[in-house]
């Protein structure tokens, strides 16, 4: 194993805890260097392209992060066709980019096509399938098609109220952002439910 492809790629990773996306991009991209050297098909290759993009996205250079989920997606579609899991976490990584740039059309059949294949790959109630059906549900929100991003959230919820329990900080933007499509189709007590919920949670992390 090519230590300074390590040292790079762990370099990035403190970084990403530090939040400091310019240390972090700087290290992935000397992690890519030394990976484009390895042979064809090694893992390091897509895994540094894949941490660059993430910190590409993270800096809002979504073009940039565009550009490389691109790659990383070939590249995992040629070496592991079309059904694998992490083909999934792709797709819907450059969904959430599409998404950021109001791409919305594209956003949703990439997320669409990742949440096909989580149902391959995993249980109907399983984490990975909720987080599909909430990157769908905010994408219908914002194109305001109220009906399928309500649908979308209602499953959210309770696949991760069955997984996570009722009182995890990944509810919170969930409930809050449902609580937001209530009102603007005017359940607004109901919202204030969800709202309550979101902010119990919040209170009892700062606790």
């Amino acid at each position: 194993m090519s230590q300074v492809w390590t040292d790079h790629k762990d370099a990035a990773n403190k970084a990403l805890d530090a939040k400091d996306w310019e240390v972090a991009i700087k290290e992935w991209q000397g992690a890519l260097e030394e990976a484009e050297k390895f042979a064809k098909g090694d893992g390091r290759l897509v895994a540094s392209i894949e941490g660059l993009a993430q910190m590409q996205f993270l800096k809002g250079n979504h073009s940039e992060a565009e550009s490389l989920y691109k790659r990383a997606l070939a590249l995992r579609e040629s070496a592991q066709g079309n059904d694998h899991q992490d083909i999934a976490t792709v797709l819907n990584n450059l969904g959430a980019v599409y998404f950021k740039r109001g791409f919305y059309k594209d956003a949703m059949s990439h997320f669409e096509r990742s949440l096909a294949l989580r149902r391959k790959c995993f249980p109907a109630e399983h984490l990975e399938v909720g987080k599909s059906l909430y990157h769908l549900a905010l994408v219908c929100h914002a194109e305001q098609r109220y009906d399928e991003a309500d649908g979308h959230y209602r499953k959210t919820l309770d696949i991760k109220n069955k997984s996570l329990g009722n009182n995890h900080p990944d509810l919170i933007n969930l409930l809050r952002n449902y609580a937001h499509l209530l009102r603007k189709t005017s359940r607004d007590s109901i919202a204030s439910q969800m709202e309550q919920f979101a902010s119990g949670i919040e209170s009892k992390q700062k606790a």
